[in-house]
């Protein structure tokens, strides 16, 4: 009897400790809510677009961020009705404060209004902001205890883009396309130098020339040659475009860029995993 009572009270023991174990990596692994902010008429809108006054933005949640650095997708998708309408009557119709935790505008206070979704599922709305100045895109957060200061990506300078562009050449689209309007960034995530390539509709792209493709790619220049780490595969009808980078307190760094399409929008989330550059999450935005 006394090895049975025993027995017993080690496997109640066990499970208290393992219940207690999972509360506490709960509690450790807490999440907060990222938004989107730009001072364009959508964050994802294709096409040009006019910035609005200072002290307005449109702000769009992109997903929630868990302290140790996952990512995880709103609850509201085009097929998920019950958890659209949810997500609007727990969290779109409130006001929300967010914090910029990104180098354009970083410790802004944003004031997002209440949204009401819309028949695309679209969740984006009007705000406001004070205590910082933006000036284009920006990320936020509900509570900035996650994150450090984050670099912001450079331009490439004038006497470097010249041998850069020349790389380029063999990569980009034929048929008169060219090097000359892409946009080059450079930005480090987690020790990792990267160049970005990008041509969306906002970088000095003629609307009247349709052999122009919309190109997106993230590599390393080394050596006079540009390393291809990731490309965007629709160059025809579909932009992406950079809004920021975020530095979390544990190390962890991400690129946070805006996908559109004539019937979608959403968002990619770049990270490094084991030395490799990667997707570490897609997801959130609108679709009719």
């Amino acid at each position: 009897m006394r090895a049975k009572i025993s027995r017993l009270g080690i496997g109640f023991t066990l499970a208290a400790l393992t219940l207690a174990a999972g509360e506490q990596s709960q509690e450790a692994d807490s999440q907060v809510m990222i938004a989107a902010i730009s001072r364009a008429a959508l964050v994802g809108g294709l096409g040009p677009s006019a910035l609005s006054k200072p002290g307005t933005v449109n702000v769009e949640p992109l997903a929630f961020l868990t302290s140790s650095g996952n990512w995880r997708s709103i609850p509201c998708k085009p097929g998920n009705g019950e958890g659209c309408k949810e997500f609007e009557r727990e969290y779109l119709r409130k006001r929300h404060t967010y914090t910029v935790i990104s180098a354009d505008g970083m410790g802004t206070t944003i004031h997002a209004l209440p949204v009401t979704l819309t028949e695309c599922f679209g969740y984006n709305g009007d705000g406001t902001y004070s205590g910082g100045r933006i000036r284009n895109s920006a990320i936020a957060a509900s509570s900035a205890d996650f994150f450090d200061n984050a670099d912001a990506p450079n331009r490439v300078s004038p006497s470097q883009a010249s041998a850069i562009r020349k790389s380029l050449r063999p990569l980009v689209p034929k048929r008169l396309d060219s090097t000359e309007d892409l946009r080059l960034m450079t930005l480090q995530l987690e020790g990792m130098d990267l160049l970005v390539v990008q041509r969306a509709y906002g970088d000095n792209i003629d609307p009247t020339n349709f052999t122009r493709k919309y190109i997106f790619m993230i590599g390393r220049f080394d050596q006079g040659q540009f390393h291809v780490l990731h490309r965007k595969n629709n160059m025809e009808d579909e932009e992406e475009r950079v809004l920021g980078t975020i530095r979390m307190k544990n190390g962890r760094e991400f690129l946070i860029t805006t996908v559109a399409d004539p019937e979608s929008q959403f968002f990619r989330i770049y990270g490094i995993r084991d030395g490799k550059l990667v997707v570490v999450f897609s997801g959130g935005g609108s679709s009719c």
